[in-house]
């Protein structure tokens, strides 16, 4: 799901923004961005500002922009209950400690959950485009090279090699000590290849074992933490893959789903086409390369 970027300092940028109201050729102008059927005025991005006092007048600006066009394609998709839905998830993560959460991240509960719903319209709108272009017989057929099925296994983890050994040599010595060990850990795991949460590396050296095999200590890195993890897989079930991809079609579209969410080419894609749609144009030129990760040349002007 597409993320609010949180910036560090929003002072600066609504000075620029007060700066050109006031300046010579720009007095008077108060729309920020046009749009087909409706406007962003600067009365607009200050007000989303006093809800959103930890977000940069940038960020504030493309959000308010994506929910008038989003609300329009799709509002009706996302529901109150949706949007309370996803909160309370969120809410019992953080237990207790919520309330502060909230507070350091500059949100209230009312703001939290407009960041929220901005954020289910956007994923609702790459997942109807991925949904109408990337599901046809061709796609699904080319996604199948790079899928495998599901295996049901023992993945077993630490960030320390010596536990993940322990386990190794356990399996091979005297499996059904190990099988107690495990299932009362609960590290019995059934995954496809659009899992998420076990890394590529350790997918793929699992998919290469028969039943009743252990692999190697794997080592993986987390590429965006640094942070490194030892694993190690003990194959239950893997029933191979075949070669009749149809009989796999649910599976496929969930991996091709997975795959072009973090598709950032995709998902700019997608913005890409709302923007163009819309013909969003930005008036304020302070702002004028707000929309440039989606655009090459967004269309802009001081009249």
């Amino acid at each position: 799901m597409k993320k609010i970027v949180l910036a560090t300092i929003v002072g600066l940028s609504l000075f620029a923004l007060t700066a050109c109201s006031s300046s010579g050729s720009n007095k008077g102008t108060t729309n920020v961005v046009t749009m087909k059927g409706d406007t962003i005025e600067e009365v607009d991005v200050y007000a989303e500002a006093a809800k959103f006092p930890s977000t940069g007048a940038n960020q504030l600006i493309q959000n308010l922009t994506f929910s008038k066009i989003f609300e329009k394609e799709f509002g009706k998709k996302v529901s109150s209950s949706d949007v309370q839905e996803q909160y309370d998830n969120q809410k019992a993560q953080y237990g207790t400690s919520w309330d502060t959460y909230l507070s350091q991240q500059g949100y209230t509960e009312a703001s939290y959950k407009e960041s929220l719903r901005l954020q289910m319209l956007e994923q609702y709108a790459i997942d109807q485009e991925i949904s109408a272009t990337e599901y046809s017989d061709a796609k699904l057929k080319s996604a199948w090279a790079n899928y495998y099925p599901t295996v049901d296994t023992y993945v077993v983890s630490s960030t320390t090699k010596d536990d993940v050994q322990k386990a190794h040599d356990q399996a091979i010595s005297d499996f059904s000590s190990f099988k107690k060990d495990q299932d009362s850990k609960g590290t019995e795991v059934k995954f496809d290849t659009s899992n998420t949460t076990i890394p590529s590396d350790v997918q793929t050296a699992a998919t290469k074992l028969s039943n009743g095999k252990s692999s190697d200590i794997i080592t993986s890195t987390d590429q965006s933490t640094g942070a490194t993890t030892y694993y190690f897989v003990y194959m239950i079930d893997n029933p191979g893959k075949g070669s009749d991809y149809k009989k796999y079609t649910t599976q496929l579209k969930n991996y091709v789903k997975t795959q072009k969410e973090k598709d950032q080419t995709f998902t700019a894609s997608v913005f890409k086409k709302y923007l163009l749609k819309y013909n969003v144009i930005v008036k304020d030129q302070n702002f004028n390369n707000i929309f440039s990760n989606y655009l090459s040349n967004t269309s802009s002007s001081s009249n």
